[in-house]
């Protein structure tokens, strides 16, 4: 009964109550969305940085980690027997890595060469998927070939803009004023990006330049495929070697600082011009089936190969560990934050109701309704009031989180920012069931909560007193 009174009682006056119920569900719904987007962005950026950057397991020569020598090598066949028979892993490549100064007829700068092998590396990284213009390392070519990054090939130069007629056309399409007002930068060639920006500004309408420039500009890049670049890199015995290689692809992923500095030439040809043993790598890439697969693979290859080092993607990339162990901690922080806002609100509502009620709980405490029931009918009446407001709102984040999981959410005003931390501009946010219990509970507690000061005060009431208010 006390139940029923209590569910009847929220309702009274609707138009109050429905406040809170909105004001919690529109909260709520803020809140969990933030949620998944937080942990959508973390889910993401830990899959990329294990397809693209650093696989789920790495093996190397203890000695190699300390300083990145050229000479701290091992051989490949003393692990890939060992590899081919342990379950769970998908695939795996034997690389050389070298630090190498590139140079091109415009600039220079610094680069990681990883030597890899075209077929074994597309089982382990996602790169060759990841290519904006050419192809990867396949082919037999006179000049050995080498694969940049986007960002990497624009610090070379290796890139020019230009806004043809056909690209003018297509902004046209798009929005007609754009059309109009580009045509004077139509047909012209700038070395730099800037330069092409500096130029959309002179031209371009605030509005149109803050919302079209970036895509402008991507439009009109065109890479010099290739295009020479020559490395310069230490070989095992000290000495300086160089060697020309032409590009052949470009890629690109959501980690701009990885696209700077990472760079993808043919074993082979590396050995070659390094002078390294072709027997030998500098480290063993390795692709599991899943996160969790990777930690016990790791285990048991430590195990069996205890001269070498074998470190798990946990343990390549900490921060990246941290990420997937806080990314529910803050986006919880949030719903907490949200929560304890509207708490004030709904303290204020039960606060009026109970004052307004003063003659009304006098009268049940004179037929015999004791203080515990007083007290409990009103906290009954918070809970259900922000657990209604609650479950509309994990109700309306639910079906906005399962629109934008499929269809992704497009951050690409930011893209530039995003990537140069290293996540992607679109996102696809995720949510549990384990978040959502959390959620649940966060919310009777907050209604438990918001109730106790206003109970409080209808327990302190004197009954005989209360019957003469008016």
């Amino acid at each position: 009964m006390l139940v029923s009174l209590s569910w009847r009682n929220v309702w009274r006056n609707p138009t109050r109550s429905m406040v809170v119920v909105v004001a919690v569900a529109l909260g709520l719904w803020g809140g969990v969305t933030a949620m998944a987007l937080i942990n959508g962005w973390v889910k993401q950026r830990i899959a990329d940085s294990i397809q693209n950057e650093i696989s789920h397991i790495k093996i190397h020569n203890p000695d190699f980690l300390l300083n990145e020598e050229v000479d701290k090598t091992f051989s490949f066949d003393s692990v890939a027997a060992t590899l081919d028979s342990t379950k769970g892993i998908v695939g795996f490549s034997g690389r050389l890595k070298v630090f190498a100064m590139a140079q091109t007829d415009r600039a220079n700068s610094g680069l990681v060469v990883l030597g890899v092998r075209p077929s074994s590396e597309r089982s382990v990284s996602g790169i060759p998927n990841n290519l904006i213009m050419g192809s990867f390392l396949e082919g037999d070519f006179k000049t050995p070939s080498i694969v940049l990054g986007k960002k990497a090939a624009e610090e070379l130069k290796l890139v020019n803009y230009e806004l043809t007629d056909s690209i003018a056309q297509k902004l046209s399409a798009m929005e007609p004023r754009l059309g109009e007002q580009i045509q004077t930068l139509v047909g012209r060639r700038y070395r730099t990006r800037s330069n092409l920006i500096n130029a959309l500004k002179a031209e371009l309408e605030p509005a149109l330049f803050n919302h079209y420039s970036e895509t402008i500009t991507d439009s009109c890049a065109s890479f010099r495929l290739n295009g020479p670049v020559v490395l310069t890199f230490q070989t095992p015995y000290g000495e300086l070697h160089s060697a020309m290689f032409r590009v052949r692809g470009i890629y690109r992923t959501s980690n701009t600082a990885f696209d700077a500095r990472m760079a993808y030439v043919n074993f082979d040809n590396l050995a070659l011009a390094a002078n390294i043993n072709p027997s030998q790598v500098h480290e063993v890439a390795i692709l599991c089936n899943g996160n969790t697969d990777a930690v016990n693979v790791a285990k048991t290859l430590s195990a069996t190969h205890q001269n070498l080092k074998v470190r798990s993607w946990d343990e390549i990339s900490p921060e990246i560990a941290l990420y997937a162990a806080f990314g529910d901690f803050v986006g919880m922080i949030y719903v907490v934050i949200i929560l304890f806002a509207l708490a004030f609100g709904i303290i204020n509502t039960m606060m009026m109701s109970v004052l307004e009620r003063y003659r009304e709980f006098g009268m049940l405490m004179a037929i015999g309704m004791n203080r515990l029931r007083v007290f409990s009918m009103i906290m009954m009446e918070s809970v259900f009031l922000t657990l209604t407001g609650g479950v509309a709102g994990i109700v309306l984040s639910t079906g906005f989180i399962k629109i934008f999981a499929r269809t992704g959410i497009d951050f690409g005003m930011w893209a530039e920012g995003f990537e140069a931390i290293g996540y992607s501009s679109v996102v696809y946010p995720e949510i549990t069931t384990s978040n959502y219990v959390l959620i649940t509970v966060l919310v009777v507690a907050t209604g438990i909560l918001a109730s106790l000061w206003p109970a409080r005060r209808a327990l302190k009431l004197n009954p005989m007193q209360a019957l003469r208010v008016e």
